[in-house]
């Protein structure tokens, strides 16, 4: 399992890779975002591609998710009570970005078309 670096707590937490990203997500999809990363950095091909998902395991990880989460890791490593715990929780999520829902054909249709 990935680990990544939680700015909030400043540790690192163990994150999963959406199985469609680890598994299924055609090479070629994130064949320019790894190539790009590889020739900026001193990163090799393969540690781009890691990085490349575990930046996308980070924005996948739902709403419901992230505050089960983080309300574990609050309650444990700092010792806060539910009160200071939803406050904060309320600040992170107005910074947070989350990956939006799967859409249906006729959802697509109507944002495009009203």
């Amino acid at each position: 399992m990935p680990r990544s670096f939680c700015p909030f707590s400043g540790k690192f937490i163990e994150r999963e890779v959406p199985r469609e990203y680890e598994e299924g997500m055609p090479d070629d999809d994130l064949q320019p975002l790894v190539e790009r990363l590889a020739a900026s950095t001193p990163l090799s091909r393969e540690q781009a591609r890691r990085v490349v998902l575990d930046v996308i395991a980070y924005l996948t990880e739902s709403p419901e998710a992230y505050v089960a989460r983080r309300h574990r890791e609050l309650k444990r490593s700092e010792g806060l009570r539910n009160d200071a715990i939803f406050e904060r929780l309320a600040d992170e999520l107005r910074c947070r970005v989350f990956a939006m829902p799967p859409l249906t054909t006729r959802q697509i249709r109507r944002m495009i078309y009203g």
